[in-house]
């Protein structure tokens, strides 16, 4: 086969190789309250499990898994989309644990101001305007920073990536 020919070949197997994720077809899980917790509101973030099989990762469905906090727990089947409680700069570290194939695997989450994070994207897309964008997203993520109410910041955790090797 001719080298132009095969160049775009491999290109569309290449593409064809990357896997979209699994989609989440289930509402968003719950969790349950073991003692008060007075929480300001809610806050959401999406766990997948993956199966790593000769060094390539493949998302798996219908994985058994559990989040938990001081004070919460809920029980759900990965990929799904977990609620989580926003107890503002109070927000406790958490796990999720999940299991497959007679193994488990546990990760540790550290509450993050998803506020800031969002300011933070400000300048980040700034930065696709070149030097301008910026400054002037960096402007506006200091003004935001400086000026926003702080008791209205969410609270909550990173999304999760689970890989059973």
């Amino acid at each position: 086969m001719p080298l132009r020919r095969a160049v775009p070949l491999v290109a569309v197997l290449s593409l064809a190789a990357c896997a979209m994720p699994i989609e989440v077809d289930q509402p968003p899980v719950p969790y349950i309250t073991l003692k008060p917790l007075n929480e300001v509101g809610r806050s959401s973030f999406t766990v997948r499990a993956f199966n790593e099989e000769s060094g390539r990762a493949r998302e798996m469905s219908g994985i058994p898994c559990t989040f938990g906090g001081d004070g919460f727990v809920s029980t759900f089947t990965a990929p799904a989309v977990v609620t989580a409680p926003n107890m503002g700069p109070r927000t406790p570290p958490a796990s999720v644990k999940c299991s497959y194939d007679g193994r488990t695997k546990t990760r540790s989450l550290t509450p993050v101001n998803q506020t800031i994070g969002q300011i933070a994207g400000t300048v980040s897309a700034g930065a696709n305007a070149g030097v301008v964008g910026v400054l002037v997203g960096g402007a506006v993520a200091a003004a935001q920073t400086v000026t926003r109410d702080k008791e209205a910041d969410v609270w909550g955790y990173p999304d999760v990536s689970i890989t059973f090797d």
